[in-house]
């Protein structure tokens, strides 16, 4: 018989949280086990538990946010409209990273120079994107964009990754940040309807 399980599925998602907030607001140097650990309120041996090392915390951040990517995209479904489905997928991205943009820097950026992604952890990664480029795919196989599918899904996802990552920095006072992206995804989206 195994031993019981000591920590649970809610202790690993506060450390998720804490590790994303100490490397957003002190930087890649204030993430040790022990600080994790204080500002969770748990032992260094419940990170030890779960994730093995700082760098299975890192990991296990990288992971997290491909997952939640993944099931944000899978719940745009597939509208009849292969435009609007691209138009979704990028709204589903924007809403996965400010859903938790503690885990969008790992996931991207490789802030903590412990960790570089493996094969693996490339290859889970870039399974979660496959979404966007079979949706560029069928766009293009109906007619709705014209181009070649790789290079379009390269495109796609340059704006809202690039748009993301502006306002995870901060929308500046006055700006409409949903009317941004409403434009820019408008604007790409007709561009490519014509293949221009």
């Amino acid at each position: 018989m195994g031993r019981p399980r000591e920590h649970d599925d809610d202790t690993r998602d506060r450390l998720l949280v804490a590790a994303g907030r100490l490397l957003a607001t002190d930087g890649p140097a204030a993430l040790s086990i022990r600080r994790l650990a204080d500002e969770v309120g748990t032992s260094t041996r419940a990170i030890y538990s779960l994730f093995g090392s700082k760098e299975g915390v890192v990991r296990e951040m990288f992971v997290a946010g491909f997952e939640g990517l993944g099931r944000a995209f899978e719940d745009v479904g597939r509208p009849e409209d292969p435009v609007e489905e691209l138009r979704a997928l990028g709204m589903a991205y924007r809403r996965s990273a400010l859903d938790r943009p503690h885990l969008y820097a790992v996931m991207f950026d490789c802030p903590v120079p412990e960790f570089t992604p493996s094969d693996t952890d490339d290859a889970f990664a870039l399974a979660r994107l496959e979404r966007l480029r079979s949706a560029v795919a069928r766009a293009v196989d109906a007619g709705a964009v014209v181009g070649n599918d790789m290079e379009i899904t390269f495109t796609l996802w340059g704006l809202v990754h690039g748009l993301v990552s502006l306002e995870l920095s901060g929308v500046p006072d006055g700006l409409d940040a949903d009317a941004v992206w409403a434009q820019a995804l408008d604007a790409m989206l007709a561009g490519l309807a014509t293949g221009r």
